[in-house]
């Protein structure tokens, strides 16, 4: 761990910009609010960003709106510090990339293989099952008294991560660290009935328009649920509601590999791959300028959805030789 390189960066900053990836998920949004509030209380301005919805699960995160729509920003907005988490490269960031320029240095926290080494510090590691659980380690590390709303934030982080502590990314030390986060004021049962078991009438709507289209291939190894733009409009939902719905496709008994696709307009189509076993979606993702993990990972496919599905199911049953 970097810990003095990143120290050094943030006792000499002054507006420290801290992001994430397009479409954030719980490790993103729960590790951005804990660093926000950590260099807050150093002193320093913050100003974290995203370039897509925030999905409801999350609303009840503190000072979640405080993460606003690069958008929204001025064209003249300025930073000295950036703060990148979560991304394997700096186009995962979406259109605040323009806040990067000369001569501001970039901090690169992230746990994926596919890192590109981006910044001018670079703390990747594939271990930890989080940058959540990156993130508490560095706190510890530089004697930052860990507040209940900084536990809160990284639980959510953690667990949402590790699938509710399913994935093999889970370790001892995950778990040792979420009871320690839990000892420091995090609630895991709020949090864990806050992302799991409260979700909107709409969500539920979509999930069983989704699920009423799940096809099975090559003997039932390889799941597909597909996700139309009317869908949306039928169930009255966000598309950031669709998140969490791939694991789905992992639910079926003898299934190694699945997807979600989800129609984006006429020519794109937007993937979320899962897997088991030794099919290595990471590798398909990153086929199409995506990435993630071996077997979580996601990319946009430069297809229409029918394209699209028959392209990736045709990848997936490839991956593995079991599989066809």
């Amino acid at each position: 761990m970097p810990t003095e390189a990143i120290n050094r960066i943030f006792e000499k900053a002054r507006r420290i910009l801290i992001v994430s990836h397009i479409d954030p998920d719980g490790d993103a949004v729960g590790t951005q609010l804990a660093f926000g509030e950590f260099l807050a209380a150093r002193g320093k301005e913050v100003l974290m960003v995203r370039d897509s919805e925030v999905p409801d699960k999350y609303s009840f995160l503190p000072h979640i709106n405080d993460i606003v729509e690069t958008h929204v920003l001025r064209a003249e907005t300025a930073v000295d510090t950036a703060l990148v988490l979560e991304c394997p490269n700096l186009q995962r960031i979406g259109a605040a990339v323009r806040l990067l320029t000369a001569g501001v240095p970039v901090i690169n926290i992230d746990h994926h293989r596919d890192n590109a080494m981006f910044g001018d510090v670079n703390w990747v590691d594939i271990q930890p099952s989080s940058v959540g659980e990156m993130a508490f380690e560095y706190l510890r590390q530089t004697g930052f008294a860990i507040t209940p709303t900084i536990a809160e934030c990284l639980y959510t982080a953690i667990l949402t991560d590790t699938g509710r502590f399913r994935f093999a990314s889970t370790s001892p030390h995950t778990m040792a660290v979420a009871g320690e986060l839990m000892a420091l004021g995090a609630d895991a049962r709020k949090i864990c009935d806050q992302v799991y078991y409260n979700v909107r009438l709409s969500a539920l709507k979509l999930m069983g328009k989704v699920l009423n289209g799940i096809e099975y291939h090559y003997n039932g190894k390889v799941a597909i649920l597909t996700l139309t733009r009317q869908m949306l409009v039928d169930s009255g939902a966000a598309e950031s509601e669709s998140d969490g719905l791939v694991d789905l496709t992992m639910f079926g008994r003898g299934v190694v590999a699945g997807a979600l696709l989800k129609e984006i307009d006429s020519s794109h189509t937007k993937a979320s791959l899962r897997s088991a076993n030794g099919v290595n979606v990471a590798a398909i993702a990153y086929q199409f300028g995506g990435g993630g993990h071996f077997n979580a990972a996601g990319c946009t496919v430069p297809m229409p959805l029918a394209e699209a599905k028959e392209t990736v199911i045709k990848m997936l049953s490839e991956a593995n030789d079991g599989l066809a």
